[in-house]
C-alpha cells in the first residue's frame, strides 16, 4: 500500500465510519498489554524462577523508560511529515508502521524460556519503548482526525468502549484458554500470549491501514519552527524534545486540563488499588462479590458511555465533567456510608447496595473519564493559535509520562499509609487502624479530588461557543488572515484560553523554539 490515509476530507464533518472502525482497533491492541500487566509477574516468579525484588525492578525499570520514550515519540511523530517517509505513510501512521512489528517482536521475548536475566531486562525496556510509540498515537488521534466536537465525543467514547471491551474479552477468553491448556505450565502461558500478540497485531494493522489524520500542510510542517531558518542540529532537537515538555505547560488550556487529568486519573487509581481491600476487609464480603461487581459494572459502563457521548457533544467537556464528578461524590458517600454501618445489615444486602452503588460510581467514573479525554482533544486546537502548529503528538506524550508518574506516585503512597497502620500480608483481617484507613482511601480521598478536579475545570472558560471562536481564528490566519484584524470578542477569547497576549500568538513566541527572539 502506497500513500497515506490524509485523504482530502473534511474536518469540520462526519468522520467516515471506516476510518473510526480503524481507530477502535487501537485500544483493542491493547490485550497484549493487559496480558503483560495481568501476568508478567507471576509468570517470571513462577516459570523463569525470578525473584519478586528483580521482577518488580525490571517492570518498573520497563515502565519508566516507557513513560520518559514517550515525549520523544511525540516529539518525533510531529514532525515526520519533514521525511519522505512520513510523507507517504503520514505522521502518525508512519510511526504505527514502525511500531507494530517492534511491539509483536518484544512483546513475545518476554515469553520465551530459558534466557538469561540481562535478556529479559532488555526485551522488557524494548517492549515498553515500542509500545509507547503505539500509545503516543492513540492519545493524538482524536484530536487529529476531526475538528468537529460531535465526532470527537464519539471517537472518544470509542476509545473508552474498545478499550473496555478488549480487556474484558481477554480475561473471559483466558479463563476458557486456561482451562484448556492448563494452567502449571509454561507453555500455556507462551500460547495465550502468542495469541494475543497476533491479535493485537492485527488490530494495530487495521488500524494502520483505515485511520485518517491531518495532510501535510503549514500547520503540520512542525519541523519549520524548530530553528529560525527551518533547520535545526541533532543536538538542538534533542534539547528541544524537552523545551517543548516544559513549554507545553505554559499554555493555560493543558495547565487546567492537566489539572483536571490527575485529579481524575489519581481518584480512580487510588479507587482501583484498594477496591478489593475495601470489600474484604471493611465490608467483610467475599472476592467474588469484586468480580460480580466488575462484571457488571462493565456491563452498564457500556451504556453509560453511549449516553456520555451523546452529552458531551450537547454541551461540553467541562459541565460534562463536573456532572460525572457529581455522581462520583454521590456513590462515594453511599460507600462511605454502608462502610460505617456495614454491621448494622446483613450479608445479602451489603453485597446487593455494593453493586447498587458501583453501578452509580461507574456512571460518575464514564463521565469524568469521558470529558477529560475530550477535553483534552481541544487542546491541540489552542495551541495551534499559539504556535500555528499541530502538536498534538506532543501533548500525547506528556500526559503518558505523568500518568504513569503519577501512578507510581500514588501505589508508593498507599502502600507507605497501609503499612504504617498496621496492614498484615496475608491476613484474613486487618487492624482496626487498617480497616478505617482503608474506608478512607476508598471513600473520602476521592471525594477530595474529584471536588478539587471540578474546582479546577472552572478556572476555564473552554465553552463549545469559545472552541468555534478559536477554531475560526485559525482559520482565518491560515488562510493568510492578518493578525491585526482580530475583533476585540475573539482576542479575549484566545488570550483566555491560551494565557497569551494575543499579539504572542500564532508562532510569535519561543513555546517550539527557545532560542526564538520574537
Amino acid at each position: 500500500m502506497s500513500g497515506n490515509n490524509t485523504m482530502n476530507y473534511d474536518l469540520t464533518g462526519k468522520v467516515p465510519l471506516l476510518a473510526k472502525f480503524g481507530f477502535s482497533m487501537l485500544p483493542l491492541a491493547w490485550v497484549t498489554q493487559t496480558m503483560v500487566v495481568t501476568w508478567q509477574m507471576f509468570y517470571f516468579t513462577t516459570f523463569v524462577k525470578m525473584s519478586v525484588m528483580m521482577v518488580t525492578l525490571m517492570l518498573t525499570v520497563g515502565k519508566v523508560v516507557g513513560a520518559f520514550a514517550t515525549p520523544f515519540w511525540g516529539y518525533l511523530s510531529d514532525r515526520l511529515y519533514r521525511t519522505a517517509f512520513g510523507r507517504k505513510f503520514g505522521r502518525r501512521r508512519a510511526v504505527l508502521l514502525l511500531c507494530i512489528p517492534l511491539n509483536f517482536i518484544f512483546y513475545m521475548g518476554l515469553w520465551i524460556m530459558g534466557m538469561p536475566t540481562w535478556f529479559y531486562f532488555l526485551v522488557n525496556i524494548l517492549y515498553w519503548a515500542a509500545w509507547a510509540g503505539v500509545t503516543t498515537v492513540q492519545y493524538a488521534l482524536p484530536a487529529e482526525m476531526t475538528e468537529n466536537t460531535t465526532q470527537r465525543a464519539q471517537i472518544v467514547g470509542i476509545n473508552q468502549i474498545a478499550g473496555a471491551i478488549g480487556g474484558t474479552s481477554l480475561s473471559m477468553l483466558n479463563i476458557w484458554l486456561f482451562t484448556l491448556w492448563g494452567k502449571d505450565n509454561w507453555t500455556a502461558y507462551f500460547y495465550i500470549a502468542l495469541l494475543w500478540g497476533i491479535v493485537g497485531t492485527i488490530a494495530l494493522f487495521i488500524g494502520f491501514l483505515t485511520v485518517q489524520e491531518r495532510p501535510y500542510d503549514a500547520s503540520t510542517d512542525v519541523a519549520s519552527s524548530d530553528s529560525s531558518n527551518g533547520e535545526a542540529s541533532g543536538l538542538k532537537r534533542f534539547v528541544g524534545v524537552f523545551w517543548n515538555f516544559l513549554s507545553a505547560m505554559r499554555v493555560k488550556s493543558y495547565r487546567v486540563y492537566l489539572g483536571m487529568y490527575i485529579c481524575e486519573q489519581t481518584f480512580r487509581a487510588i479507587r482501583g488499588t484498594i477496591n478489593t481491600y475495601f470489600v474484604m476487609f471493611v465490608l467483610l464480603l467475599d472476592p467474588q462479590t469484586v468480580s460480580l461487581g466488575t462484571g457488571v459494572g462493565f456491563i452498564f459502563g457500556m451504556a453509560f458511555v453511549a449516553m456520555w457521548i451523546w452529552l458531551t457533544a450537547k454541551l461540553d467537556g467541562m459541565r460534562t465533567f463536573r456532572l460525572g464528578g457529581y455522581a462520583c461524590i454521590l456513590a462515594f458517600a453511599c460507600m462511605l456510608g454502608l462502610g460505617i454501618f456495614h454491621a448494622s445489615v446483613s450479608t445479602g444486602v451489603r453485597a446487593t447496595l455494593f453493586v447498587v452503588f458501583l453501578i452509580l460510581m461507574n456512571f460518575g467514573i464514564s463521565g469524568v473519564v469521558n470529558a477529560t479525554q475530550f477535553v483534552f482533544t481541544l487542546v491541540p486546537d489552542v495551541d495551534e493559535i499559539v504556535t500555528a502548529k499541530r502538536r498534538e503528538g506532543q501533548y500525547a506524550g506528556i500526559n503518558s509520562t505523568l500518568d504513569v508518574i503519577f501512578t507510581a506516585l500514588e501505589t508508593l503512597l498507599i502502600g507507605a499509609v497501609l503499612s504504617w497502620t498496621g496492614f498484615v500480608e496475608g491476613a484474613t483481617t486487618q487492624p482496626a487502624a487498617t480497616v478505617d484507613w482503608i474506608m478512607i482511601l476508598y471513600t473520602v480521598v476521592p471525594v477530595v479530588l474529584v471536588i478539587l478536579g471540578n474546582i479546577v475545570s472552572r478556572l476555564l472558560k473552554m465553552t463549545s461557543a469559545n472552541h468555534k471562536k478559536v477554531l475560526a481564528e485559525v482559520t482565518r490566519l491560515r488562510n493568510g488572515g492578518d493578525m491585526k484584524d482580530v475583533d476585540a470578542e475573539t482576542k479575549k477569547v484566545v488570550e483566555e484560553l491560551s494565557g497569551f497576549k494575543y499579539e504572542q500568538c500564532w508562532g510569535h513566541n519561543n513555546v517550539i523554539d527557545a532560542t526564538n527572539k520574537a
